[in-house]
């Protein structure tokens, strides 16, 4: 008898509880939704049809949240930035999540567990970190190696960056780009080189060059690929407008900026003798030269002594590289010519004897043309400076885009040991968008897409491209017009 009672007030209960649920308001019932955890609130628009309208209204904009966390442990760290980016309403289109070491399946399993096994998900092994923290919203940075004071290389703690976007309108997937085994593995740059041909002046292309990763492709629930000493070269979150999207809905736009910080040393060479050795993963060149329109062919002390001279022995001071301008035929598909497209492209100088001087990478030619590059601070700060005034010219563009998220991928020699101060690479994102979510990542190879040569490489050649940089960051902006 107690028990029947006690039944029967529960009913009562769930019934007044339908009651004044029934009778909240249209307004009122959206505050309360619009304060849920992407979880409680992806169940409220199951509900009902009424709900559900109210649910798509709240996030008919696209959303973009970023967050990052020091915590040592691996599975606390996850889940703190789960819990901060997941904190508020938004049904994930995509995961990116980058970590300074640590178990990568691990961090895969916890956010397939969160967010569904249907999301597209990259996890990567990064040389660092950049954003704002999980548990107070303070910019900061982490590097996977980090100097001490004195002067040794130490490993950094666990530390993860977890970046989930919601795009309506757009259609978002992992695209690997796979080389048969026995290849050479450092083949980055001659697809990016094909992937810059094929595509529209106004696709944005950036990502970071080398790293360790998992991928999980949306309609691929249990399909987990690995890229560390396989043959896998890298993969794509590849970003598509939906040609079926609502008319009425607004446009999303990727807008992309890059901070250099070298400059060229005003003397030009033609390479003479190329020779490639092949290491495993490491690639190099060793080259002889021709200073420009000279015929005698220098060695590589010979060219080292030329630059040392002309810069009063001040070259190793800093990273030596060359810019090489290479002239490559492209075709894509069924085109009948081929097409000669020229690219910028930089090579890290390592070494010098009697005969050659040796670079890093292989895919320098004999008879192509390069200048000597420096890392520059003052070319930092003013590129720095200009990237946010760029940024702050994207509210006067007609309509007001809406910023709503931005990434940066940050060449790992920056930083505070290259500026001298913290969080020099957030400045952008911080002076302009104070209150944007935002995260990043620090580069063994940082790329961005970019169709104009800078002052002082070569101004006549108006057609060279460059995808690879170093020393530089590339900002990746995501706006909305209504």
């Amino acid at each position: 008898m107690i028990k029947g009672t006690s039944e029967k007030s529960k009913k009562k209960i769930v019934i007044a509880d339908m009651v004044l649920i029934a009778s909240i308001n249209d307004d009122l019932l959206h505050n309360i939704l619009l304060r849920l955890p992407a979880k409680s609130f992806a169940f409220a628009s199951c509900v009902n049809r009424s709900w559900n309208s109210l649910c798509n209204r709240i996030l008919s904009r696209p959303k973009m949240v970023s967050a990052f966390s020091r915590n040592p442990n691996q599975t606390r760290a996850g889940e703190e930035v789960l819990d901060k980016v997941l904190s508020e309403p938004i049904r994930p289109h995509f995961v990116i999540a980058n970590i300074t070491c640590g178990n990568m399946e691990e961090t895969l399993t916890l956010i397939t567990e969160r967010v569904g096994s249907r999301v597209p998900i990259i996890v990567s092994v990064v040389a660092g970190i950049l954003g704002k923290e999980a548990c107070n919203d303070n910019a900061g940075e982490v590097k996977h190696h980090v100097t001490t004071d004195d002067g040794l290389s130490v490993v950094a703690n666990f530390a993860i960056l977890l970046t989930i976007g919601y795009l309506p309108g757009m259609k978002v997937d992992v695209i690997p780009a796979i080389q048969a085994k026995g290849e050479d593995t450092h083949a980055t740059e001659p697809i990016l080189q094909k992937l810059d041909y094929a595509m529209p002046a106004e696709t944005i292309i950036v990502g970071d060059q080398t790293c360790e990763f998992l991928h999980k492709r949306g309609n691929e629930p249990r399909n987990v690929q690995l890229h560390k000493d396989d043959s896998r070269v890298f993969a794509g979150l590849v970003f598509a407008r939906d040609r079926h999207r609502p008319t009425q809905a607004g446009r999303i736009q990727f807008d992309a900026a890059i901070s250099r910080a070298m400059s060229s040393v005003d003397l030009r060479y033609k390479a003479a003798n190329v020779r490639v050795s092949r290491r495993p993963r490491c690639p190099s060149t060793l080259l002889t030269a021709k200073r420009g329109g000279e015929a005698e062919v220098l060695n590589g002390d010979q060219i080292l002594d030329d630059i040392n001279d002309f810069l009063g022995n001040q070259i190793w001071e800093n990273d030596p590289y060359l810019g090489v301008i290479k002239r490559r035929k492209y075709s894509i598909g069924l085109e009948e010519k081929p097409k000669i497209m020229a690219s910028l492209v930089f090579h890290q100088v390592t070494g010098a004897d009697e005969q050659d001087l040796l670079v890093n990478g292989a895919e320098i030619k004999t008879g192509d043309y390069f200048q000597v590059y420096l890392p520059d601070l003052k070319v930092a700060e003013a590129s720095l400076n200009a990237v946010s005034s760029q940024l702050r010219n994207l509210q006067s563009k007609p309509n007001k885009p809406e910023v709503v998220g931005g990434f940066a991928f940050v060449g790992s020699r920056r930083g505070d040991s290259f500026f001298g101060r913290q969080n020099a690479d957030c400045t952008p994102f911080l002076e302009n968008f104070p209150e944007l979510p935002f995260g990043g990542i620090f580069c063994n190879g940082e790329i961005g897409r970019s169709l104009f040569v800078e002052d002082g490489e070569e101004k006549k050649e108006v057609s060279i491209r460059r995808c690879l940089h170093v020393y530089s960051s590339v900002y990746l902006i995501v706006s909305y017009t209504s």
